[in-house]
């Protein structure tokens, strides 16, 4: 049974995405990290005061549900710019308190989170580019 890049990307999209869940995306004023499941369920407060990067996570669920493919490439690519943009918030609201931490370092979950974005992005337009090569060739057999 072979199996196709594109589907190989896809899972190991998935994959990546999970796993960051699992670690510590970033840490705050140089004290232990936060995980990336606790940045996924807390990091709404983040659109609401700094910044739209934890929408990236409902664009890469949108990726890997549409099968369109120029639709799904949009999202993941959504995805990572929004996902990268993170790196630009110096600070960010720690729970409901109002109180804010300094974001002081990256951690490993926060680049697999990233390289989940990436993986499907890559997917896509290899995806993408094999239905306007096959597209062509049919326009040419016309």
């Amino acid at each position: 049974m072979k199996i196709e890049k594109e589907n190989l990307l896809y899972c190991i999209s998935i994959i990546l995405y999970l796993i960051s869940l699992t670690q510590n995306a970033f840490l705050l004023n140089n004290e232990d990290g936060n995980y990336g499941y606790l940045a996924l369920i807390f990091g709404f407060y983040v659109v609401f005061d700094t910044g739209f990067s934890w929408l990236a996570n409902f664009l890469i669920v949108f990726s890997w549900l549409f099968k369109h493919k120029r639709t799904s490439l949009y999202y993941s690519l959504s995805a990572l710019i929004l996902g990268v943009s993170f790196l630009f918030i110096d600070e960010i609201v720690m729970g409901t308190n109002n109180k804010y931490g300094k974001i002081t370092d990256y951690d490993i979950g926060y680049y697999l989170w990233i390289l989940s974005f990436l993986m499907m992005t890559i997917r896509n337009i290899l995806n993408y580019k094999k239905t306007i090569c096959q597209q062509s060739t049919v326009l040419k057999n016309k």
